[in-house]
């Protein structure tokens, strides 16, 4: 009994330490995703641990700098369900432009939308699906897309490769320092710029959400001068 309440004054304290809930709920060992649900943790009999108040960042200002979210509930064990390997990253990344997109076994909007659900997936998972694109030459792969847009597009696709291209830019430049530089160095902020002059509307603001997210962090900040933000928000 008294290991028990040692340790649940030591949880206490760390929780009057730690500045968000999913720090809490790591040290307690406890899946990070219940931190977006419940406002305290009970550990036993009129015994709980309030969680950090969160700060729900607002979408419309970060665009697509929202963080990831947790590792799904029943992914949990990473035994039964691991995290894929780098290399496993690279290879799929590098089947899907390099082949399945040459010889059109797929839409090229299909397969950026397959990729954007993999970049998109969670805060384990997310880095090492960025990587092996990266990797595979997916930045130089989106400018090419772009510039050959409508190659292989379905006349009913509900968005256009363009559109892809820029959710994946905005979605990897906003969430991974390693993916915003490489980008960034690749030349692909001119694409979102260029994305905001769109006369088509979901093309538009995907650019404008991704230049949102760019500038939530210092490298964006360096290259989107403020007359530039302000021109491209304006439209």
């Amino acid at each position: 009994m008294a290991d028990e309440i040692d340790a649940i004054a030591k949880a206490k304290e760390f929780a009057c330490a730690a500045s968000t809930p999913e720090e809490v709920l790591q040290q307690l060992k406890m899946w990070e995703g219940w931190g977006r649900y419940h406002s305290s943790i009970a550990l036993g009999p009129d015994q709980e641990i309030l969680l950090p108040v969160r700060e729900e960042p607002d979408p419309d200002t970060v665009g697509f700098a929202y963080p990831l979210p947790p590792l799904e509930f029943n992914l949990r064990n990473s035994r039964k369900y691991p995290p894929p390997t780098e290399e496993a990253a690279f290879r799929e990344m590098f089947k899907l432009l390099h082949y399945v997109c040459r010889e059109k076994l797929f839409t090229r909007n299909y397969v950026l939308s397959v990729i954007y659900d993999w970049v998109n997936s969670n805060r384990r998972d997310s880095p090492i699906w960025q990587r092996g694109f990266l990797t595979a030459g997916g930045a130089q792969k989106l400018i090419e897309f772009w510039h050959e847009e409508g190659a292989d597009q379905e006349l009913d696709d509900e968005y256009s490769v363009r559109y892809w291209v820029l959710a994946l830019i905005g979605r990897m430049m906003g969430t991974l320092q390693e993916s915003r530089t490489h980008l960034i160095k690749e030349g692909l902020v001119s694409l979102i710029l260029e994305g905001t002059k769109s006369d088509q509307s979901e093309i538009r603001e995907c650019a404008v959400c991704a230049l949102k997210g760019l500038i939530q962090h210092p490298e964006g900040r360096e290259v989107v001068t403020y007359k530039t933000l302000i021109e491209c928000l304006g439209r």
